[in-house]
């Protein structure tokens, strides 16, 4: 894996920040195999699995100016595939939840119908989150799509949590305000809590 020669993981996490390739190289070569195991676990998958850890060392390469200020980064990276891996199964949930609360038929034809409505769905999502205030917009993006908790999107964003969890509340509600005009059923834009 590494030639039998030790890793020096602050020096390797130093050279990542500094942008060299084969620092990260070495990098993925340790943790991939590991992560890819926890991810499969998780999904159930190992082709998910596969893609999610794609995903996460896709996430530390744009994100390596960072790893200076992390205090564990492997506990960070391995905390990122974790994240990716149960929103993964979530939105899987979800998924199901949604299509038989929007009463779309379960047939094998219908199935193509069944993602055309849902991708509209997120669609709709995404831009009920484009018109957020940038505030609110920050704290959702950075809770959904980085899996940041809202202690760590309080120090990332320097406000305080009590401020953090308002803006969340405020985002949440917004973005059922607006998928409740466009006619989705109370039930569908609660789970919406979950999604992303």
């Amino acid at each position: 894996m590494n030639d039998g020669q030790p890793i020096d993981a602050p020096e390797l996490y130093r050279r990542i920040a500094a942008g060299d390739e084969a620092a990260f190289s070495q990098l993925v070569e340790l943790y991939a195999p590991r992560l890819q195991a926890m991810a499969a676990r998780v999904t159930g998958s190992i082709a998910v699995a596969d893609d999610l850890v794609q995903d996460t060392f896709l996430k530390v390469w744009l994100s390596r100016d960072q790893l200076g200020d992390v205090a564990q980064p492997a506990a960070w990276i391995k905390k990122i595939c974790f994240y990716r891996a149960v929103n993964y199964v979530r939105r899987q949930s979800i998924h199901e939840r949604v299509i038989d609360a929007v009463g779309l038929q379960r047939e094998s034809t219908g199935k193509t119908a069944e993602i055309v409505e849902f991708r509209q769905l997120l669609a709709m999502v995404n831009t009920a989150v484009q018109q957020l205030p940038e505030k609110q917009r920050q704290v959702y993006r950075l809770s959904r799509e980085q899996a940041l908790n809202i202690s760590e999107i309080a120090e990332h964003m320097n406000l305080a949590v009590s401020t953090v969890k308002n803006l969340m509340v405020m985002a949440l509600k917004n973005i059922r305000t607006s998928l409740q005009k466009s006619g989705y059923p109370l039930f569908v834009l609660l789970l919406l809590d979950f999604l992303y």
